[in-house]
């Protein structure tokens, strides 16, 4: 195996001292080496940690610009010029490395400067040589008390302390910040692109405006939006720059059908593109709640539950109800594969129920309103409780 730049750490020459933490934040002003402390009958071990310079850095996969570069000695970088603030990065790490900074998000890049003429500020304040950095062939990161390694595959070798066993819980559970605008980019263009196939009455005006407004929304939940150009650079490899771009890409075509009906094929295809690549965001093993079935089968779900009652509406189709019905279930399905079923069949079993009702009484608005409030209500709890892994004691 290549052989990669990399931290040692060594617990049983940890004496817990800080210093380690103390240089990097003096030299940089930034949080980004930490040291949970772990209490074993009564005894107290730490492990200093920070970015472990990944073989397999999702941050740099998932990020949307190529602000994150990765050189051949296996440093892992931002370069801050491209950075546009949307965060996705940090939901990629499992070991919670980056920090948003004032101009860009920030990270352990191991004293670039340094190299070649000294070891990095951590490793020099290390008064016992528990904190060491160099070469590694094979890391051994496979410890209790941090996430799978086999998520990014971490440059990091750690020596466990003697006699004992070190455990903690490494799944956390958080809010995400400022999620209104990806909430309303998910549903709205999950409504719109079912909408649009079906070409329901005023399908283009419909969808021209769910996705603007939406995309638009969306956009602006990046901290920097004025570098947000650089999300071609992107779509490579990230997720959320297809996501954009095909959604952009969607509602010129929609716009274009206007004059040439020929250009609603390639418009729902790329809003078709934008949907899936919607979805992909979200499936990131860094974090369990989102990283299962009822992920898509949710997004998916969405799609049916609210406009096929529509489609009956105006069509008087009972297969558009059925369609809806089934995707329902689906959803309840997956919810309870999840362990998620006691709340969320509050949430769909009422939509099952409208659209069965439906059939025999005229309360299909009521059910595609009703459908739309629910999705909307477990889109909420989506974001609001994300569960992930995290270096614990932080």
């Amino acid at each position: 195996m290549e052989r990669k730049l990399g931290f040692i750490f060594d617990h049983n020459k940890c004496i817990i001292c800080n210093a380690c933490v103390d240089a990097c934040n003096k030299a940089y002003g930034m949080n980004w080496r930490k040291l949970p402390i772990f209490d074993i009958n009564g005894n107290k071990t730490a492990l200093s940690i920070s970015c472990n310079h990944c073989r397999d850095p999702k941050c740099m996969d998932v990020c949307p610009t190529g602000a994150l570069r990765k050189l051949d000695n296996g440093i892992v970088y931002v370069e801050k010029e491209r950075c546009i603030g949307c965060n996705y990065c940090t939901w990629a790490c499992p070991y919670e490395a980056l920090t948003m900074g004032n101009d860009s998000m920030t990270k352990c890049h191991l004293c670039m400067d340094k190299l070649g003429k000294g070891m990095p500020y951590c490793v020099e304040a290390c008064p016992t040589g528990a904190l060491a950095f160099g070469w590694l062939e094979n890391s051994d990161a496979k410890v209790d008390y941090l996430p799978p390694s086999d998520i990014t595959k971490p440059d990091l070798k750690i020596i466990q302390p003697e006699g004992v066993k070190v455990k903690a819980n490494v799944i956390k559970e958080k809010e995400e910040k400022n999620y209104l605008g990806l909430l309303i980019f998910t549903i709205f263009s999950e409504i719109s692109l079912t909408y649009s196939l079906l070409r329901l009455p005023y399908f283009l005006p419909v969808s021209i405006v769910l996705l603007l407004s939406s995309l638009i929304l969306s956009i602006t939940h990046a901290k920097f939006f004025s570098r947000a150009l650089a999300m071609i650079y992107g779509i490579k490899n990230s997720w959320l720059s297809r996501e954009v771009i095909f959604g952009l890409i969607s509602v010129l075509f929609f716009i274009l059908t206007f004059i040439y009906p020929q250009f609603f094929y390639p418009a729902v295809l790329f809003l078709c593109l934008s949907v899936l690549s919607s979805i992909m965001i979200y499936m990131l093993k860094s974090r369990p709640s989102w990283y299962n079935p009822d992920t898509p089968m949710s997004f998916i779900g969405t799609c049916f539950t609210v406009v096929m009652p529509l489609a009956f509406f105006f069509t008087s189709n009972i297969a558009y109800i059925i369609i809806g019905i089934i995707f329902g279930i689906l959803e309840i399905f997956t919810a309870y594969r999840k362990r998620d079923l006691k709340e969320r069949k509050f949430n769909i079993i009422p939509i099952v129920l409208l659209g069965i009702s439906t059939i025999f009484l005229p309360v299909s608005i009521i059910s595609s309103a009703s459908a739309l409030v629910i999705e909307i209500i477990y889109r909420r709890k989506f974001f609001k409780k994300v569960i992930y892994y995290g270096i614990p004691n932080i």
